[in-house]
């Protein structure tokens, strides 16, 4: 039973986070409601966000930041890292890349 309900909360949060993706240019207060959405759902549920949906909200200001439109996605050289600025906060952040 519970692992049913966890498969349709993970289900329509990927739903949710690929909507809020695609609006995040024409609408993006409708994309920053259904991105905050689907992290009430991981919340509620006790699902761990994948990291692409991870990624898209800010560390600091807790913001939707689609890549690209309200952040800065770069790469760093050494040591290998994704680097993650948010245009909010200007908070920046990076992911180490595993050889």
């Amino acid at each position: 039973m519970k692992s049913s309900k966890k498969q349709i909360a993970t289900k329509r949060m990927e739903i949710l986070f690929n909507n809020a993706l695609t609006n995040a240019k024409n609408n993006p207060g409708l994309a920053e409601k259904q991105a905050e959405i689907a992290k009430k759902i991981s919340m509620k549920f006790k699902i761990t966000m994948p990291f692409e949906i991870r990624s898209s909200f800010c560390k600091k200001c807790k913001k939707f930041i689609p890549p690209g439109i309200a952040s800065k996605v770069r790469l760093g050289s050494k040591p290998k890292s994704i680097r993650i600025t948010c245009s909010y906060c200007n908070h920046t952040y990076r992911k180490i890349i595993s050889q």
